[in-house]
């Protein structure tokens, strides 16, 4: 067992949740990344321990589908029993495949809703118990520009993110007076795994018209201000989604 302060960070074997998790352990938390595929996750653990230069800050990893309740409660039940306690939760995973409205399916709709929505909940759920006990902890839930507007193809993810907003609202309320701060972040377009390929397809110039900066983020921009939302963020912070999109709400459409 640790006596440094620990996190929990799903979706944390790639992309901005690998961002997030290496950006907690640089500031001393110990960390338990959570996701479905065990060989990505020791993968980027192993990279957080040969990052640290001998930090006595812990990293370990547990298969967890966000989507199952029973292995949300194993998750945090024996994050604890290895830390002592939980002071953060950052709930990065992630799952998206485009379809047209009219092709929705159940099937689509679910396997969006499952990851984005219901299993940040689950995992807040938990966390916010474990946080109240000990006297209070930090909630960053991920939502996306895609839930203040949409794009093609996207009604379950958006309406997802959309959702997270809410939650982020519902849970400064709920949770008012227990010590446990939540809020939410909304990133713009940002280069990941799930989102190179079409990226690597956009010319300079369309990238122009997606932002004020005219590229995509980087998962390190984004983990920053997770980073800060945990470790630095006043209590008066609450409640409220950041937007980190390179400008990309405030810019105006273009022909």
């Amino acid at each position: 067992m640790s006596d440094s302060k620990s996190a929990v960070v799903t979706g944390g074997g790639s992309g901005i949740g690998a961002a997030v998790a290496a950006a907690l352990h640089a500031a001393g938390y110990g960390v338990t990344i959570a996701g479905r595929r065990a060989d990505v996750l020791e993968k980027t653990a192993q990279q957080l321990r040969d990052a640290a230069g001998g930090s006595p800050a812990q990293v370990r990893t547990q298969v967890t589908d966000v989507a199952q309740t029973d292995q949300v409660t194993a998750l945090f039940d024996q994050h604890v029993a290895h830390f002592g306690r939980v002071d953060a939760l950052v709930t990065a995973a992630a799952a998206y495949e485009p379809v047209p409205f009219l092709d929705l399916t159940r099937e689509s709709w679910d396997a969006t809703m499952d990851v984005a929505l219901t299993g940040s909940v689950l995992a807040a759920v938990e966390a916010a118990r474990h946080m109240k006990a000990a006297g209070g902890g930090r909630i960053v839930l991920f939502s996306s520009i895609n839930g203040f507007h949409s794009e093609p193809e996207s009604v379950h993810y958006s309406a997802a993110k959309a959702a997270i907003i809410s939650v982020a609202k519902t849970l400064a309320v709920d949770l008012a007076g227990t010590g446990v701060i939540a809020n939410a972040i909304a990133p713009g377009w940002v280069y990941t795994p799930m989102t190179a390929e079409f990226v690597d397809q956009t010319t300079t110039e369309q990238l122009r018209r997606v932002n004020t900066l005219g590229r995509a983020g980087r998962p390190e921009e984004i983990a920053g201000v997770v980073c800060y939302l945990v470790t630095e963020a006043p209590e008066f912070l609450v409640g409220t989604t950041i937007f980190v999109d390179g400008g990309q709400t405030a810019l105006a459409p273009m022909p």
